[in-house]
């Protein structure tokens, strides 16, 4: 601590400078050669205070610490150096788990664990870093004893995580690693309750990393029954970026004689005891090396800005960019969309041979994905090296604790549901000191989320004039004749749509229908392109007219491609469901949201009929001539069988839902008026009914003149039963509304008591 008072001020301002060499720590020499061979030579400020302190015997510990701090060391390193310090062996034929570390997704655990796994490859190979290896390794053998380092996630069955446990206690003395999420354990835990595979009597250590997100992802249920089976004498440790309520409620939960450790805030003791502490941590802390921006733009421009940046990212040299969005469907779409407008070729041509040839490489992850193909796209992603821009498209999964090297700028579609999801999603660049990039896109309606910002002691600034002209003129530095050649995505340079070739949609109708589908979707597209050009948004940030050109491309793609269309619609759905569900809704306001240029922005020729939009603005959209109904697959497959369905099903359901002209021409209000009428009409012919069957039982009435009165017909004889019931019935027969009110009201029952 001696070394880092005799830093200077603008040192300590930075919670992610480097401190004291990792030989201060007094760790196992073949922990320290493994992080000298990974160039981990000076440890950040939060592995200074907390590494130590979490070795002391009895301490449980809570650190908050910004992204990018190197959290993950100050958990591994204990828990390698105790484990080659302890000797004691006691079951044989059962896996002694001596440490569990839970994180919240799965990339994350993955990525928790292969760091572990390179850690004890080094120190099996006593200090001899191996050659690459295409499979990763569970069994090791330390100092002649057996260990096993189990990665427990969902995407596989529970079946495959029991069969390599119980193969893995067959070995004599077997201590264990376990890295998991909370569901999948909890499902394991439950599962080997009664089975002799495991047993968690000499646990070491229990970690909890980006603590936050457990309470907030619903895993309370699953954290409860992970805690009952776990021995009360550990080590537990909370490794969060933010300190928020939850966190304060999880470490009740689970630590004791706990120790609060905020490397962030050095303005009161880093290292305190006082449980008031977590409670008052407000402010949030961002990386030294960041550079956070913001640009004001319309909803419609956004796609435009899109791809002018990933343009000017390919000509500066960057290699590594990440697109935030909403919703997985979101992530899906303008996967499509922009992969197919980067295209270097006429991206309406589906059938040109060149169709998806670009300069930039694109992945996408999101929760919908297999585990196989989300680990798959980040393994690409992360080791794309041949000097080309790679682009990752994802949600908010990507934005908590993955460490991704060399990522140069994080672009924000949106801004997150969650605002604590906003300092993740830029923590992904700027990492362990070094510089990095993010950019948020804002409509005007959201401006205030600026401010929101700030007030969290969260530096954001409109992004600098130099940067924005460089994007905005990125088609004005190269010749018209060098464009294509140039690798210039084609939308950005080409003046005109060119007519759709021959034979979209040709081969997949039945006799001309593919082609008129075609004509109309042509001639549409010119006439919306000039329907955009001479309807611009108020003072737009970049060149109306080329946006035009690309809404219109948008568009007829949505028209000719029924794949591209149904993303399309499921991406407008999603959108206003995320947006109606953010927690800020005094800054992102459903009703000021512009549904119309929603729809224009993303392409769709109809706009879905969803509950929140009903009764919004949709002004600012122009319907398709197209028929959805008629925009065909691009897979003759596909579209053959939808053909076949629609010719067996759909005249059945037309005829169905045929609606009264009448009825048709009725507002909105008028119809359910006539609802709330039509249910009390019912309701009173029930009462009309209770006590028709009331007065039968009486004999008031026989079984004849009910059913007359039922059907409404005039009653003949009823006239001596009437008189019978003596001179205070009061009622008319010949008028209908007279005996209505004297069914109705019960005259002759007794009171009720």
């Amino acid at each position: 601590m001696e070394s880092q008072d005799s830093s200077s001020d603008s040192d300590e301002s930075d919670p992610t400078r480097m401190d004291d060499d990792f030989s201060t720590l007094g760790i196992h020499e073949l922990i320290l050669k493994w992080l000298y061979s990974n160039n981990l030579r000076h440890m950040t400020r939060v592995q200074s205070l907390s590494i130590n302190t979490f070795l002391k015997k009895g301490n449980d510990v809570l650190v908050q610490s910004c992204t990018g701090s190197g959290k993950t060391l100050c958990f591994v390193i204990p828990i390698l150096h105790t484990y080659l310090q302890n000797e004691s062996y006691e079951f044989k034929n059962l896996l002694d788990v001596y440490s569990v570390i839970i994180l919240p997704t799965r990339e994350l655990a993955t990525q928790v664990f292969e760091i572990i796994v390179d850690a004890l490859v080094f120190i099996e190979n006593k200090g001899r870093v191996e050659k690459s290896r295409s499979k990763i390794k569970h069994t090791f053998k330390i100092m002649e004893r057996n260990l096993y380092c189990s990665l427990i996630i969902g995407g596989t069955t529970v079946e495959n995580d029991v069969k390599f446990l119980s193969n893995a206690k067959e070995r004599e003395y077997v201590k264990c690693f376990i890295v998991a999420t909370p569901g999948r354990l909890s499902h394991l835990m439950d599962k080997l309750e009664h089975e002799r595979v495991w047993t968690f009597k000499n646990l070491g250590f229990i970690i909890l990393d980006e603590a936050d997100r457990f309470l907030e992802m619903g895993y309370q249920n699953d954290m409860s029954k992970i805690f009952r089976h776990l021995p009360k004498q550990r080590k537990t440790g909370l490794f969060s970026a933010t300190l928020t309520s939850g966190v304060q409620t999880l470490s009740k939960l689970c630590l004791s004689n706990q120790i609060f450790i905020n490397a962030d805030d050095l303005s009161k003791n880093s290292v305190s005891n006082l449980s008031n502490e977590v409670s008052n941590a407000t402010n949030y802390t961002t990386p030294r090396g960041l550079n956070n921006y913001y640009l004001i733009l319309s909803t419609e421009q956004k796609l435009h800005f899109a791809l002018l940046f990933i343009e000017y990212l390919r000509k500066t040299g960057a290699t590594k960019l990440v697109l935030f969005f909403l919703s997985c469907d979101l992530v899906d779409y303008y996967y499509e969309i922009i992969t197919s407008l980067s295209s270097t070729t006429n991206p309406l041509k589906y059938n040109d041979k060149s169709k998806g040839k670009t300069n930039v490489n694109y992945y996408r992850i999101h929760r919908k994905l297999t585990t196989k193909k989300r680990n798959k796209n980040i393994n690409m992603f992360k080791s794309d090296s041949d000097g080309s821009l790679s682009v990752l498209l994802c949600t908010d999964i990507f934005s908590r604790g993955i460490d991704i090297p060399r990522i140069d700028w994080i672009l924000q579609f949106d801004p997150p549901q969650d605002p604590n999801f906003y300092l993740h999603r830029i923590g992904r660049v700027g990492r362990a000191d070094s510089i990095g990039n993010a950019l948020l896109l804002l409509t005007e309606t959201e401006e205030s989320y600026i401010q929101f910002q700030i007030n969290r002691k969260i530096e954001l600034a409109k992004i600098p004039p130099e940067i924005l002209n460089k994007v905005k003129d990125i088609r004005s530095n190269i010749g018209d004749s060098d464009m294509n050649s140039d690798g210039m995505p084609y939308v950005l340079y080409a003046d005109k749509l060119e007519d759709h070739p021959d034979g979209v949609g040709r081969d997949v109708g039945d006799g001309d229908d593919g082609c008129h589908v075609e004509n109309i979707a042509k001639s549409e597209s010119y006439s919306y392109l000039e329907h955009l050009k001479s309807n611009p948004v108020i003072n737009p940030v970049l060149p109306w007219e080329r946006t035009s050109f690309i809404l219109a491309c948008l568009r007829a793609m949505n028209s000719t491609n029924r794949d591209i269309l149904l993303s399309s619609s499921r991406a407008f759905v999603s959108y206003t469901r995320a947006y109606s569900e953010h927690s800020l809704k005094y800054i992102f306001e459903k009703h000021k949201l512009d549904y119309g240029s929603l729809a224009t922005s993303l392409g769709v020729l109809r706009i879905p009929r969803v509950k929140e939009i009903l009764g919004k603005n949709i002004s600012h959209f122009l319907q398709s001539s197209v028929n959805p109904r008629d925009v065909p697959f691009l897979d003759p497959e596909k579209e053959s069988k939808r053909l076949k369905e629609l010719r067996e099903h759909v005249p059945e359901k037309r005829k169905l839902v045929k609606k009264d002209p009448e009825k048709s021409k009725r507002t909105r209000s008028e119809k359910r008026k006539a609802k709330r009428n039509n249910t009390y009409e019912e309701w009173n012919e029930f009462r009309r009914e209770e006590a028709l069957v009331k007065k039968l039982k009486k004999k008031k009435f026989d079984a004849k003149n009910v059913e007359k009165l039922l059907n409404n017909e005039e009653l003949s004889d009823a006239g001596e039963e009437f008189d019978e019931l003596g001179d205070n019935v009061d009622v008319d027969l010949k008028d209908p509304k007279s005996l209505k009110r004297w069914i109705l009201r019960g005259k002759g029952r007794k009171k009720r008591r």
